[in-house]
C-alpha cells in the first residue's frame, strides 16, 4: 500500500500542474505561478498526458572489501641465556692500624650552691559552725485490724471400690523333641609325593666390545635475509554526499472544471473543497536535496622491510667410541623338585541332632482387679481472716543540723631553697685511638655473567590482507512513462 501511494503522488502532482498551465490566471502555488514544482517533465498528447513515474528496483551489487587474516609463520628468534665465566681481577684490601694519641681539652664543670629564702603569704582558713533547727511535719500512720470469718462450701469426694473378676484365656505352649540322624558323605583327601627333575635351559651371556665409528651430525649456521611486508595504514576520511530530500504534502489552488464529477476526492488521493472560483488540493512535493557528511575508509598500504635470520644445516663427521654387546649362548642344568598331589576318596559318617517343636494348647485362668469410682457430696467449713487498714494522722518533730562556713585570713611563712649554678673551667687529658688505613693489592677471582645467544624457532602471526567479494542489495530508480488523463472526464 505504501509503494502504491509513493507512485500515485507524483502522478497527481503532474495532473494538477497541467491544470494550472491551462488556466494561468487562476492556478497559483503559494501566490505565484508554479512551473518548477513538477517532479518530472510532462508531454501533452491529445487528451492524455504522459508522465515519467519513478520505479524502484532492488539489485545485488558485488562489493570488494579488504579482510585481514592472521597467518602463522615460523621464524628463528635470537634469545639470550645467562652464563658465567671466571675472571681474575686485582682488588685493594684495606689494612687498618690503630694508635693511641693524647688529646687535651677544657670542660666547664658546674658548681651548685643552695640558700634558703623566706616567703610570706596569706591563706583563708575555713571555720565551720553547726546549729540544730527543729522541723515539724505530719505523717499518716496505718492502723491494722484483723477479723476472723468462716466460709462453707461443698466438694465431691471420690469413693473407690475394688473387686476381682476371673478371665479365662488359651495359650500355646511349645514342646521340643530332639532325635539323632546319621548323614554319610564322601571327602577327597590329598596325598602329596615329591620327585626331583632335571631341567636344561640356555642363557645368553653378554660380551662387551668397543670400536670407533664415524658419526655425522648437523650444525645450524645463521643466514640473514630481508623480506618486504605490506601493512595497511589506512584512515577514515569524511566525505560530503548529496541525499535526496523528503516528500512532503502542500496545499495547491486548482480551477474548478465544470465537466469534473462532483466528488470529494481526485484520483482517490487529491483532497479539495468546493469554492466559488477555485479548489484547494494537497500535492506531494519533494524537498530539495541535502548534503550530509559520511566517514569513508581510505586504504594506504605501506611496504616495510623485515630482517629474518634462518639457519642452514651443515653436516659434520666425527669419530665416537661405540660399545657393542654380543650375547653368547650357554647351556645350564637345574634340579627342580616337582610335587604331585593325588586325591583319595574317603567316606565319613556324621550324627546330626534334629530338634522338632510342637505347639500344645493350654487353658489358663487369671484374676483381674476392677476398680470402680463413685463421687459423694461432702460439705466443708473453711475459716479465713479479713485485715482492714485505717490511716491515722500523727505530728512529729525532727532536729536538722545546719552547718555554716566562715573564711578567716591567716598569714604563713615558707622557706624556699634557691639553688645557683656557676660554671668552672677544668682541663682534662683524653687518649684518642687513631686508625690509619693502607691499601694492599690482592688478586681475586669472580664469576662474570655473560649473555650467550641461542637461536629458537618461534611461531608468529603475520597479518595478510585479502580481498573478499560480497553481494549487497542496492535500490535503483528508473523513470517509466505513464499516460494520465488531462481532463477528469476523459476516459
Amino acid at each position: 500500500m505504501s509503494e502504491s501511494m509513493r507512485v500515485m503522488r507524483p502522478i497527481a502532482g503532474a495532473a494538477l500542474a497541467l491544470w494550472g498551465l491551462a488556466s494561468p490566471a487562476l492556478a497559483t502555488y503559494g501566490g505565484g505561478a508554479c512551473t518548477s514544482c513538477a517532479p518530472a517533465p510532462v508531454v501533452q498528447a491529445q487528451c492524455n498526458v504522459v508522465s515519467l513515474v519513478p520505479q524502484y528496483q532492488t539489485v545485488m551489487q558485488t562489493v570488494f572489501e579488504t579482510v585481514y587474516e592472521n597467518q602463522p609463520t615460523t621464524v628463528m628468534e635470537t634469545r639470550y641465556r645467562q652464563g658465567y665465566r671466571t675472571e681474575n681481577y686485582t682488588v685493594m684490601r684495606p689494612v687498618s692500624e690503630t694508635t693511641q694519641v693524647a688529646r687535651r681539652y677544657t670542660v666547664m664543670r658546674p658548681v651548685y650552691q643552695t640558700t634558703n629564702t623566706q616567703r610570706r603569704y596569706t591563706v583563708s582558713r575555713p571555720v565551720y559552725q553547726t546549729t540544730n533547727t527543729q522541723r515539724r511535719y505530719t505523717v499518716s500512720r496505718p492502723v491494722y485490724q484483723t477479723q476472723r470469718l468462716e466460709r462453707k462450701y461443698t466438694v465431691m469426694r471420690p469413693v473407690y471400690q475394688t473387686s476381682s473378676v476371673q478371665r479365662r484365656y488359651t495359650v500355646s505352649r511349645p514342646v521340643y523333641q530332639t532325635t539323632n540322624t546319621q548323614r554319610r558323605y564322601t571327602v577327597s583327601r590329598p596325598v602329596y609325593q615329591t620327585t626331583n627333575t632335571q631341567r636344561r635351559y640356555t642363557v645368553m651371556r653378554p660380551v662387551m666390545q668397543t670400536s670407533m665409528v664415524s658419526q655425522n651430525y648437523t650444525v645450524c649456521k645463521p643466514v640473514t635475509t630481508v623480506r618486504q611486508v605490506v601493512e595497511e595504514c589506512g584512515y577514515f576520511e569524511r566525505q560530503m554526499v548529496e541525499v535526496p530530500g523528503p516528500v512532503v504534502e502542500q496545499p495547491v489552488c486548482a480551477p474548478v472544471d465544470p465537466c469534473a464529477p462532483r466528488t470529494g476526492r481526485l484520483f482517490g488521493f487529491l483532497h479539495h473543497k468546493r469554492r466559488a472560483y477555485a479548489t484547494v488540493a494537497t500535492v506531494a512535493v519533494q524537498c530539495p536535496p541535502r548534503t550530509v557528511c559520511q566517514s569513508v575508509f581510505v586504504s594506504r598500504p605501506v611496504v616495510r622491510d623485515i630482517s629474518e635470520t634462518s639457519y642452514v644445516s651443515e653436516t659434520v663427521t666425527r669419530q665416537i667410541p661405540v660399545q657393542t654387546c654380543t650375547m653368547v649362548a650357554e647351556e645350564r642344568v637345574e634340579n627342580i623338585p616337582v610335587t604331585t598331589c593325588q586325591m583319595v576318596c574317603e567316606e565319613k559318617v556324621e550324627n546330626i541332632p534334629v530338634t522338632t517343636c510342637q505347639m500344645v494348647c493350654e487353658e489358663r485362668v487369671e484374676n483381674v482387679p476392677v476398680t470402680t469410682c463413685q463421687m459423694v457430696a461432702e460439705e466443708r467449713t473453711e475459716p479465713y481472716e479479713v485485715r482492714t487498714c485505717t490511716m491515722v494522722n500523727e505530728e512529729r518533730v525532727e532536729n536538722i543540723p545546719v552547718t555554716t562556713c566562715q573564711m578567716v585570713c591567716e598569714e604563713k611563712v615558707e622557706n624556699i631553697p634557691v639553688t645557683t649554678c656557676q660554671m668552672v673551667a677544668e682541663e682534662r687529658t683524653e687518649m684518642v685511638p687513631v686508625t690509619t688505613c693502607r691499601m694492599v693489592a690482592e688478586t681475586a677471582a669472580r664469576q662474570v655473567p655473560i649473555c650467550v645467544p641461542e637461536q629458537v624457532p618461534v611461531t608468529v602471526n603475520r597479518c595478510v590482507a585479502r580481498q573478499v567479494a560480497r553481494q549487497i542489495p542496492v535500490q535503483t530508480c528508473t523513470y517509466v512513462p505513464v499516460a494520465v488523463p488531462a481532463c477528469l472526464t476523459c476516459p
